[in-house]
């Protein structure tokens, strides 16, 4: 039975993901046959080129990955119903946010090829830097999250090795990336997603009918309202839209919607759709435990296979396995090439900006193999999003701050301000682990491990990070205002008083969900070759600043 449970699972899963390799080849082969070759900007930006049903699909797909199956289940085993509630609730709404924010970031900066690009142009290069520095170990850790769960399902939950699943998504989702970039990409989230749905919607049913557990009253402890649950209101919308301002993959997808309006209707479909599946597996993981079919197997038990317990109350059925492996490589699939694209499009647009397209197409390969090895170690997920979230709640305000483009704001908001800020906010965090060191116990190492990678997702860190980033934020622009732009203004060019022009442009033809004016009549291959024929093509359309 296990002999065959495994070679079956392995079989349909690696033919599957194979599958949607070659699909992904085609279509690309396809596109540079009748469009000719794309330009660096158009393989990172895919820039205007997709509509409302596309952009919801990839916005689904990008966000949606194999963790899905293993975290929600895991904080409901802690935060029980309420903060599995809001957890499903704050895991769309960063899609939501930033449907409508990607437009003010265009409208402030249209030639930006990244958001550390948008960065670079509000702020200057060193703190882009910083935010790209965050943005790789951001994304680094979503990737590796997404290669640890699709392994733990394999080893775990099927009992067999990691490692061949986790190469073979890996290098086939890196070969159709490195080929067709992020249009390519876009256009499999739509079948990665269709298929995911219907993976889900088996399993639904199939634990509709099947599940008769008895569900003892009053609800445990750890599964009614408690504390952790309390938790969850504030802090499942701050990590989860930090995490979500600090992937590029995210804003990917602004760059890429044909409209505004396109961008904001895809982004509702999409949070949706991210809410209600995420719910729903925590909620199946909420029943495992409720119905006593998943118990720890000792305090340090993570809770990988929750889920999977509730799966297979009838008994390992191979089919059923099937779906779930398929589901599960599906959904890894979908989350790594748009963030193997993300990764690359943030190191380019912020350090190596004018790179020949081949080069970006090595660095999708090579950036992709050492995730994939930390990933074989089996770090728990929740953890590893744990510290990712920690970490870009510190930058989260400073950075979309920069959106505000007042004069009292161009003022207070600057460079100097904004990484003061920053680091302000994750000095206070490290002191908040040193003053709870006598709760904690253990040396500073040990509180520092507890803060960032166990402390069961508490709001204290949360709030303080997000609160000590403004304060500090203000303090440093207050003293640049007050003290060092007269004090230093004279011998250090960068404290001289600078005139804070307006920089909204006009409204532009984007907006509006229309191409650059004056090109009617146009071929596809014509239209194709104005837009991306060179770096900053696609601005021309737009005002300077």
């Amino acid at each position: 039975m296990v002999s065959v449970l495994v070679w079956t699972t392995y079989v349909v899963a690696a033919v599957v993901v194979v599958l949607y390799g070659l699909a992904a080849g085609f279509v690309a082969f396809l596109r540079q046959r009748r469009l000719g070759p794309d330009t660096p900007e158009f393989f990172l930006t895919a820039r205007n080129s997709v509509g409302t049903f596309r952009i919801a699909w990839s916005f689904y797909a990008a966000a949606m990955g194999s963790w899905t199956l293993f975290s929600p289940a895991q904080y409901a085993n802690s935060a029980g119903w309420f903060g599995l509630l809001f957890y499903a609730l704050a895991t769309g709404l960063p899609i939501l946010i930033q449907g409508f924010l990607g437009p003010v970031v265009q409208r402030r900066k249209p030639n930006v090829m990244s958001f550390t690009d948008f960065v670079k142009q509000r702020f200057g290069r060193v703190f882009s830097i910083w935010v790209a520095a965050l943005m790789l170990l951001n994304m680094g850790i979503a990737m590796t999250a997404e290669y640890t769960a699709v392994g733990d399902l394999f080893e775990l939950v099927i009992g067999t090795n990691r490692v061949p699943i986790v190469v073979i998504i890996g290098v086939v989702s890196m070969l159709y990336t490195a080929y067709g970039g992020l249009y390519v990409s876009i256009i499999t989230d739509q079948w990665q997603a269709g298929v995911s749905l219907v993976m889900a919607g088996v399993l639904i049913v199939w634990t509709g009918i099947t599940f008769r557990q008895p569900l003892p009253r009053p609800l445990p402890d750890n599964l009614g309202i408690n504390y952790n649950g309390f938790c969850s209101i504030a802090v499942m919308p701050i990590s989860l839209f930090s995490a979500s301002v600090f992937s590029e993959a995210i804003w990917q997808r602004c760059w890429a919607s044909a409209s505004d309006a396109k961008l904001r209707v895809g982004a509702v479909w999409g949070a949706a759709q991210i809410s209600l599946l995420v719910f729903v597996f925590g909620f199946g993981g909420f029943l495992a435990i409720w119905g006593g079919l998943w118990v720890p197997s000792g305090p340090d038990d993570p809770g990988n296979t929750i889920l999977f317990s509730l799966l297979n109350s009838q008994g390992q059925q191979v089919w059923i396995m099937v779906v779930v492996a398929v589901l599960s490589a599906t959904m890894s699939e979908s989350a790594i090439d748009s963030l193997q694209n993300a990764i690359v499009d943030n190191i380019s647009g912020t350090f190596l900006k004018f790179l020949p397209l081949i080069w970006i197409r090595v660095l999708v390969c090579v950036l992709n193999i050492p995730v994939m090895v930390v990933s074989l170690q089996g770090y728990p997920i929740l953890n590893l999003f744990l510290l990712a979230n920690l970490m870009t709640t510190t930058s989260t305000l400073p950075v979309l701050l920069g959106l505000l483009d007042g004069p009292i704001a161009r003022r207070l908001f600057t460079p100097l301000s904004a990484l003061f800020g920053c680091w302000f906010s994750f000095a206070c965090i490290v002191a908040y682990g040193r003053i709870m060191l006598s709760s904690w116990g253990g040396s500073m190492s040990d509180a520092l491990n507890t803060l960032f990678f166990s402390n069961n997702y508490d709001w204290k860190p949360f709030v303080i990070a997000l609160v000590a980033s403004v304060v500090g934020m203000l303090i440093m622009g207050s003293l640049e205002v007050l003290i060092l732009q007269p004090l230093l203004g004279g011998c250090i060019p960068y404290f001289r008083r600078r005139p804070a022009a307006a920089t909204m442009p006009q409204r532009s033809p984007r907006a509006r969900g229309q191409g650059p004016p004056g090109q009617p009549g146009m071929s596809a291959k014509e239209r194709h070759s104005s837009e991306n024929g060179s770096m900053y093509a696609s601005s021309a359309a737009y005002p300077k600043e």
